[in-house]
């Protein structure tokens, strides 16, 4: 071999290693090769967690089961665009949705739900659902004020003889008054919404929800939330409308992200609006 054929050799080793860090650093960066874009974009990350163990498939593709610890799980280094996820069990109810990558950063869902389909599991739950509603007052669509008020005497200033008239005194903070439902700042009231037939405030007073005669299901965040989809304070949103009229609406228990609907039987409704509502019938 001669000087010049060791000097090409040389130079040679030296570009296709200089060649391969450059893929190494652009891979442990996160950053994959896009064919469609033709160019290395930076990948994103879907995150589950959900209520048990289950199986997780990635647009049709089972990709594993979710961890024994914790049941959740991760899929990484995905190109940005749009994905199919479902979650489901066997005899359980499918939780799925299509989800938007983007480049470099994570898609959580954190608050998954799937409930059995059948057997004492499933019966427990809707006794538990039963007697939740027991304790929860029904709410009459044809009611014409509900909320709790007292009426002080106001004077109304004349030079001569004062005439006290009666003004109502709200002491709770929301308030429904012939299907006009307010919140309460300091006896200013906001108005919230109209056909409103009821209310209810999760457990740790964190989300409301509320219910109308259009069989709409609204739900407002009282204060930010540090998960996604992030939320801010007094966002409000429509969750889902439904064809039955709705009876009653409580919260999932000590759950803050489900809902349980009585309207021609059971319906557990989750509030992350992302794509579609999942919703499950017991």
């Amino acid at each position: 071999m001669t000087e010049r054929d060791k000097r090409i050799l040389f130079y040679t080793a030296v570009a296709v290693f200089f060649l391969l860090a450059y893929f190494v650093v652009l891979y442990a960066q996160g950053y994959k090769y896009s064919f469609s874009d033709n160019r290395f974009v930076r990948t994103g990350t879907i995150s589950l967690r959900a209520n048990t163990n289950a199986s997780v498939y990635l647009d049709g593709e089972f990709k594993g089961d979710t961890s024994f610890f914790n049941n959740s799980f991760g899929i990484e280094r995905l190109l940005p665009g749009e994905y199919e996820i479902r979650v489901e069990k066997e005899n359980y109810s499918t939780w799925h949705k299509k989800v938007a990558v983007e480049e470099g950063f994570v898609t959580d869902f954190s608050k998954i739900l799937i409930l059995p389909l059948s057997g004492a599991d499933r019966e427990e739950i809707v006794q538990r659902a039963s007697r939740a509603f027991a304790l929860s007052p029904t709410p009459s669509p044809h009611s014409t004020s509900s909320g709790q008020a007292t009426l002080k005497p106001k004077p109304t200033p004349k030079p001569l003889k004062p005439s006290p008239t009666l003004t109502p005194v709200y002491t709770e903070p929301f308030v429904l008054i012939d299907k006009k439902f307010f919140k309460n700042n300091d006896q200013q009231l906001e108005k919230l919404g109209e056909n409103v037939i009821g209310f209810a405030l999760s457990k740790y007073k964190n989300k409301l929800l509320w219910w109308t005669l259009a069989n709409e299901i609204w739900v407002m965040w009282i204060g930010d939330t540090n998960y996604q989809p992030h939320r801010k304070n007094n966002e409000r949103d429509i969750v889902t409308k439904l064809s039955a009229p709705i009876k009653n609406a409580i919260w999932w228990f000590d759950d803050e992200d489900h809902i349980v609907i009585d309207a021609n039987g059971y319906k557990i409704i989750e509030i992350d609006t992302r794509d579609f509502v999942n919703i499950i019938e017991i």
